[in-house]
C-alpha cells in the first residue's frame, strides 16, 4: 500500500494546506500501521492537532511518530517546536539536536537550537543555519536580534540589512533595523526604515510607537505625543505607547495627564512595574511604589523609587538602606551600586564614594557618569594618579555631549610637542577652565605653539595673558567635526593634569595666569579709593544659584555684618546677579556695600578680572570669583561647606592650585557662624598688619 499511502499523505497535505483540516485528518487517519509511510501520517497529524491548538495531544501524535521512525527529521523538528511552544525548553532543544545529527545538511535542526538555547549554543547554532541558508531572510533576522541582545547594535543592522537584501519586502526586517539604527544614534536612517515599515503594515501601532521614540529623544515634544497618541488609538491595548505618552506629558509639565495615561496602561498590564513607580513619583505617594515591588520584588526599581522619595525629606536615614536593598536584589546591576557611591558621597564619605565606584564600572566600564563619581571621590582624597585616570572617562557621560569638540587629528597623549602646534579645548565650566588653564604655560615650555578654543567671555584675557597664543572665535560645538585650525593634536583642556601627571610625580605645578586690562583695573581702584580714602578694600560674594549646590554656597546676609563693620576695611561687592533686595537687606543691617563699580562680573568677566586685580582681598563662598582670584594670586579666603568639591580636598586650608589662597571649612553642615567668627578675627588682624 505504499504508493497508495504516499498519494494519500499529499492529498491530505493539500487539503491541510487549504484549511480543510477535518479532511486532512481522516486521510492522515487511513494509512495503516506498519506501513512505510505510518510515521509520517502521525507527524502530519500531530501537526494538525498542534494548528487546531491541541498541543498535548500533538505531543503524543509526533512522539508516536519518531518511536515508530526515529530516522524521521522533520518529526523530530516537529516535536522541538511543539515542545518550545509548551516552555519546556530542555526537551524541544534535545529534539532539535537529534534533527540536527540526522541531516545536519539540513537547516530545520540548527534553526529551532537557534531559537531555544541561550549561550554559548545559541551563536553557534545561529552560525550554522547561516551557513546552511545563506538566503534566509529569517536567519539573518535572527541573527540581528542576537547581536542586539549583546549590545552590538551596529552588527544587529548589518545583520538585518542582509535580510533586507534578501526579501526588501520584510516587515521585521526593517522594522528591527529601524530599531538598531535608533539605538546607534542615526535618527534619520532610522526614521526611513520605519517608514517603509509603515509602507507594509500601515496600522502598526509599534511602528508608530517607535517613530515616536525618535522624535521623544530629539525633545521634539508635539510631535511625540502625536505620534504616541496615534499609537494608542491604533491599539487601545498597546502598554508600552501609553508609558511613552505618559513620559511625554510629563516633560511638558502635565503631571495629572500623565498620571491618567500611566494608569490607563495598567489597566491593560497590572504587572507594569514602571508606572507604577512613576505615579508614586508624580503622586509623592509611597503606595505606589510599594505596588511596584509587589508586582515585581526582584527588580531594584521600586526600591531606587522609595529611596528617592526618602531624599525628599529633611531626613534621609531612609535612603541607603532602600538603595542597598535594590543592589542585593540586583547585584549585577551598576546602577544600584553607583547610587549608592553618589548617596555616601552627599554624606561626606569619599572613601565609599570611591569602593562604590568602582564596583559599578567593574560590572558596566561604560558607565560614564559611575567613572566620573570615582574621580571625583578619589580626588577629593588627593589620590591624583587614579583619580586623574578616572577623570578621563568624564566625557563619555550624557551631561558632556554638548561641549565635545571632534577633530581629524590625533589626541596628545605623551608625544614630543616641540615644533608641534596642539589644540587645547575647554568642555567645562568658567571656574574649571580657569582652573586648568594654570597649566596652560606648562605646554609652551615643552616647545608647542598652541591654540585654545574656549567659552567666548575668556576670549580676551586669554589674549592678553598670552599673546603667543591663538584663540579663534569659534561657534559652539555641533557634534560634527570642527576644523582643527591647522594643529597637529588636539587635548581636552581637564586632561592636562592627566597628561602632566599633576600632584602624582609630575614636575609640572599650576601658576597663575590671568593678565588683567591694566587700565580699566586702575581706573577701578582709583574710584574704590576715592569713594574709601585710606581703607583696605575686601571684596565679596554671598551667593551662588547652582542647581545642586547653590543652597550649600550660599551665606546669610546678617553674617556679614560684624566682618562688614572691621575697622579700616571697605567691602566691595562681586556678587554676580547682584539684586536691590541685597542692597536694601545689607542698608537694614546697617553695612554699606560698594556697588558703584558698574561691573556685572556673570556678563563682563574681563571686568570682573578688573575688579579683583583693584581690590585687595577676595572673601567669598566656592564660585568663578575665587579661581580668577586665585588666577591672578590675588590674595583670596574661600568658605568652603561641609562637603566641598573635589578641587579643595578634605582637610588641608591651603589651595594646591591657587599660592596666595587660604581655606576656611564648615564644621557641620549649614553652620556659618563659627566660619564667620574666625574669617572676622583674621580680617581684622590682617587689616591691622596691612595698616
Amino acid at each position: 500500500m505504499s504508493a497508495q499511502s504516499l498519494q494519500i499523505l499529499n492529498e491530505g497535505i493539500r487539503y491541510q494546506r487549504a484549511g480543510f483540516r477535518m479532511k486532512a485528518a481522516k486521510l492522515y487517519r487511513r494509512v495503516p500501521e506498519g506501513d512505510p509511510y505510518h510515521g509520517d501520517a502521525l507527524n502530519l497529524l500531530g501537526t494538525l492537532r498542534f494548528e487546531q491548538g491541541q498541543a498535548l495531544e500533538a505531543v503524543r501524535l509526533i512522539e508516536a511518530a519518531v518511536r515508530v521512525n526515529p530516522r524521521n527529521t522533520t518529526a523530530w523538528a516537529n516535536l522541538g517546536g511543539v515542545l518550545m511552544h509548551l516552555a519546556h525548553a530542555d526537551q524541544a532543544a534535545a529534539c532539535y539536536r537529534r534533527a540536527a545529527l540526522l541531516a545536519p545538511e539540513r537547516p530545520v535542526g540548527v534553526a529551532g537550537l537557534s531559537q531555544v538555547t541561550s549561550d554559548p549554543e545559541r551563536p553557534r547554532a545561529l552560525r550554522r543555519r547561516l551557513v546552511l541558508s545563506p538566503l534566509d531572510a529569517e536567519a539573518h533576522i535572527e541573527a540581528g536580534n542576537d547581536r542586539s541582545g549583546r549590545d552590538d547594535k551596529a552588527g544587529a543592522a548589518d545583520r538585518f540589512r542582509r535580510a533586507l537584501l534578501i526579501d526588501p519586502r520584510s516587515f521585521p526586517g526593517m522594522f528591527n533595523r529601524g530599531n538598531a539604527l535608533r539605538d546607534l544614534d542615526r535618527s534619520r536612517a532610522a526614521e526611513r526604515c520605519y517608514a517603509r515599515a509603515m509602507a507594509l503594515e500601515p496600522r502598526s501601532a509599534n511602528v508608530i510607537n517607535n517613530r515616536g521614540l525618535l522624535a521623544f529623544n530629539a525633545g521634539d515634544w508635539q510631535t511625540a505625543m502625536h505620534l504616541f497618541t496615534r499609537a494608542v488609538r491604533t491599539d487601545r491595548l498597546h502598554t508600552a505607547g501609553w508609558s511613552n505618552l505618559a513620559r511625554t506629558l510629563q516633560k511638558q509639565g502635565r503631571d495629572a495627564e500623565a498620571v491618567n495615561a500611566y494608569r490607563r496602561g495598567l489597566t491593560i498590564d497590572p504587572h507594569n512595574m514602571r508606572a507604577c513607580c512613576e505615579i508614586a513619583g508624580l503622586l509623592v505617594q509611597e503606595r505606589w511604589a510599594f505596588r511596584g515591588r509587589i508586582v515585581d520584588p526582584f527588580a531594584p526599581t521600586a526600591y531606587n523609587r522609595l529611596a528617592l522619595m526618602a531624599t525628599r525629606g529633611t531626613d534621609r536615614t531612609a535612603v541607603l538602606p532602600w538603595l542597598r536593598r535594590g543592589a542585593c536584589i540586583r547585584p549585577d546591576d551598576p546602577d544600584a551600586w553607583y547610587n549608592i557611591g553618589v548617596e555616601l558621597g552627599r554624606t561626606g564619605n569619599a572613601e565609599a564614594a570611591a569602593h562604590y565606584g568602582k564596583k559599578a564600572t567593574s560590572i558596566r566600564d561604560n558607565h560614564a557618569l559611575a567613572h566620573l563619581n570615582t574621580a571625583l571621590a578619589l580626588l577629593v582624597l588627593e589620590r591624583f594618579e587614579d583619580g586623574w585616570e578616572e577623570h578621563r572617562r568624564r566625557v563619555d557621560s550624557a551631561d558632556a555631549a554638548p561641549f565635545m569638540r571632534y577633530f581629524k587629528i590625533p589626541e596628545w597623549i605623551d608625544q614630543d610637542l616641540a615644533g608641534r602646534r596642539l589644540l587645547v579645548w575647554g568642555e567645562q565650566g568658567i571656574g574649571d577652565e580657569v582652573q586648568f588653564m594654570t597649566l596652560i604655560r606648562h605646554l609652551l615650555r615643552r616647545g608647542a605653539a598652541l591654540t585654545v578654543l574656549t567659552e567666548p567671555r575668556i576670549r580676551p584675557i586669554l589674549r592678553r595673558s598670552f599673546p603667543e597664543i591663538t584663540v579663534p572665535d569659534v561657534a559652539n560645538p555641533s557634534a560634527a567635526l570642527e576644523d582643527h585650525h591647522g594643529c597637529d593634536m588636539h587635548v581636552a583642556l581637564g586632561d592636562l593634569p592627566h597628561r602632566l601627571r599633576l600632584f602624582c610625580g609630575g614636575t609640572e605645578m599650576p601658576e597663575p595666569w590671568i593678565v588683567p586690562d591694566p587700565d580699566r583695573t586702575a581706573e577701578l581702584r582709583a574710584g574704590l579709593q576715592a569713594r574709601h580714602p585710606g581703607k583696605r578694600l575686601v571684596g565679596i560674594t554671598w551667593r551662588s544659584v547652582a542647581p545642586k549646590t547653590g543652597g550649600r554656597r550660599t551665606i546669610p546676609l546678617e553674617l556679614w555684618r560684624d566682618l562688614a563693620a572691621t575697622p579700616g576695611v571697605a567691602i566691595v561687592s562681586l556678587q554676580y546677579g547682584l539684586k536691590q533686595d541685597d542692597l536694601d537687606a545689607f542698608a537694614a543691617l546697617g553695612v554699606d556695600i560698594d556697588h558703584a563699580h558698574g561691573v556685572e562680573p556673570i556678563l563682563d568677566l574681563d571686568g570682573l578680572a578688573a575688579l579683583v586685580a583693584a581690590v585687595d582681598l577676595v572673601v567669598c563662598p566656592t564660585n568663578n570669583t575665587v579661581h580668577f582670584a586665585g588666577a591672578m594670586a590675588k590674595p583670596c579666603w574661600v568658605l568652603l561647606p561641609t562637603k566641598p568639591d573635589w578641587r579643595w580636598g578634605l582637610t588641608r586650608s591651603d589651595s594646591l592650585w591657587y599660592p596666595k589662597t587660604r581655606v576656611f571649612r564648615q564644621e557641620s553642615d549649614d553652620d556659618w557662624i563659627p566660619v564667620m567668627d574666625q574669617v572676622r578675627r583674621e580680617l581684622r588682624a590682617w587689616s591691622a598688619g596691612i595698616a
